[in-house]
């Protein structure tokens, strides 16, 4: 028998921090102290992170146990059947054929391809992972002072969550707060360096919404998805008064992979992290070729429930193609699955989306083929910014004659939450 993903963890429970959410409070020993009888080692069991409270109950309950499989990950994500043991706990059979001599991790991929999957890794490098991220991001981001509070607005089930504000949490002994998107009093009020885990467009919208600007001069703001335009890095620094923002990008696949503590320039997504293997593999002339990565939050399984999981090896390539520049920052060059036919021509609308991102105005893009049942193609532009379309199509006459949007729609950042999905993305 192996040992249990929080061993350690559980020999000192911290009585003087613990979690915040949805009004609820819990020390992390009070939430330690859940059990859960029908839990055997070896089992797999799917840990609902949309529970509150009950949720970090349940990761307990799992996580005390020797050689289990955790996916935190909603029920949804994991087709087949299950059988719920206590609220936001239940119990599935195993993803990994064969004996379990290492507690195994999951987490769910946003799915933007529409085809979610989960990543799977060993959860007794938890703690490697939450150490790693300590001194690689977190402490760096306050001059090398630990923060003593780690708060996000996303849901916890994006990875990013969880790795990044959770377990950190958990082994670090800090506080977590988990809050609504809408409702940043709670960020500006906390005492003391405090990390925030968010995405561009929500905290775009919580400016928007904000009537008078709060003082964040104690806040780190990470902003996960990609590039970070120059109109929403004013926004936030205008409306939350000392902020220090950053870009953040990764996958659930591979973790943080680099960070930008100087956003807005939309020509780089930073350096790779401290302690993180990243290289571009199979580049060609120009050094572009897919992103690889290797390190403690890597997994080392892909798994689409339904089908048999799929071993990484001793490394993970991502869905993005990329380049390093002259400063050793890493430049995204489009999705390795970006490529979409229009009237037979294959197209790129990521590259359309960043052209599109460089004009004044343009807050977030997105580029899509859009098909009707009567077989007509039409290239579409979704904007959020204050620009007029006009503008858009003659910013786009730079753009091949195929790669020029049809249609431009244009919406206020005001008007913009009905436009994204629960993952933060353009619709």
């Amino acid at each position: 028998m192996g040992r249990p993903a929080f061993q350690r963890f559980l020999t000192t429970p911290a009585t003087t921090t613990g979690a915040r959410w949805g009004g609820q409070y819990a020390t992390w020993a009070e939430l330690s102290a859940s059990r859960c009888d029908q839990v055997r080692p070896g089992g797999a069991y799917v840990v609902d992170p949309t529970c509150g409270l009950a949720s970090l109950a349940a990761l307990f309950a799992v996580a005390s146990v020797p050689d289990t499989t955790l996916l935190w990950a909603t029920v949804d994500a994991v087709a087949g059947g299950r059988r719920e043991l206590m609220p936001g706990l239940h119990e599935i059979d195993p993803p990994l054929v064969g004996t379990t001599d290492r507690p195994l991790w999951g987490v769910a991929t946003s799915g933007s391809t529409g085809l979610a999957k989960l990543a799977i890794g060993h959860a007794d490098s938890w703690e490697l992972v939450a150490l790693h991220y300590e001194q690689a991001m977190l402490q760096p981001a306050f001059s090398g002072r630990t923060p003593t509070t780690l708060a996000t607005c996303l849901p916890l089930q994006f990875s990013a969550a969880f790795f990044m504000t959770v377990l950190p949490s958990l082994f670090l002994q800090r506080d977590l707060v988990v809050f609504p998107p809408h409702d940043w009093s709670a960020v500006s009020q906390a005492r003391g360096d405090t990390f925030v885990l968010s995405v561009p467009a929500v905290a775009a919208a919580a400016c928007v919404g904000t009537p008078t600007p709060l003082e964040m001069g104690h806040v780190a703001l990470f902003l996960g998805g990609g590039h970070v335009t120059k109109t929403r890095v004013d926004l936030i620094r205008d409306r939350f008064r000392g902020v220090s923002p950053a870009n953040l990008y990764g996958t659930a696949e591979t973790g943080a992979i680099a960070v930008d503590p100087d956003p807005g320039h939309n020509q780089h997504v930073g350096a790779p992290i401290p302690g993180k293997a990243v290289w571009i593999q199979n580049p060609d002339a120009r050094g572009i070729g897919r992103v690889a990565v290797s390190g403690v939050d890597c997994c080392h399984h892909l798994w689409r429930p339904g089908e048999p999981p799929l071993p990484t090896g001793d490394h993970v390539a991502s869905t993005d193609y990329g380049r390093f520049d002259a400063a050793g920052n890493l430049c995204l060059e489009g999705r390795v699955d970006g490529g979409e036919k229009l009237r037979g021509v294959l197209v790129y609308p990521r590259a359309i989306e960043r052209h599109l991102l460089l004009l004044p105005g343009v807050a977030d893009a997105r580029v899509l083929i859009e098909r009707t049942d009567s077989g007509l193609e039409r290239l579409v532009a979704r904007i959020v910014g204050e620009v007029d379309p006009a503008a858009v199509r003659e910013h786009c006459q730079d753009l091949a004659e195929n790669e020029r949007p049809g249609v431009v729609d244009v919406v206020s950042e005001l008007a913009a939450g009905a436009v994204y999905n629960a993952n933060g993305k353009l619709r």
